[in-house]
């Protein structure tokens, strides 16, 4: 089984020498990914694949580890300040 990362290299290097392949990435990620590389992309998942050029470059973040303030209030066994400290 492929690990992301070399899936990835895989399909960035197929984009980059087949335009017609390409096309069908850009038109249809979800599709072209199950049909081209056999993996089922889970339902909910939004996969997005964006095209830079002169003018737009993309930078992606990996997901945040940080949990939001209400997520953790949620989980939070409480916090005692001490006055002035």
């Amino acid at each position: 089984m492929k690990t992301s990362k070399q899936m990835r290299a895989e399909l960035l290097k197929r984009a980059a020498m087949d335009m017609e392949f390409r096309s069908r990435l850009l038109d249809d990620p979800r599709r072209t990914l199950e049909s081209e590389m056999g993996v089922t992309v889970p339902e909910g998942l939004d996969v997005r694949v964006h095209e830079e050029d002169s003018e737009t470059a993309h930078l992606v973040l990996p997901r945040s580890s940080r949990l939001s303030d209400s997520e953790a209030a949620s989980v939070s066994g409480g916090v005692y300040r001490i006055a002035n400290w």
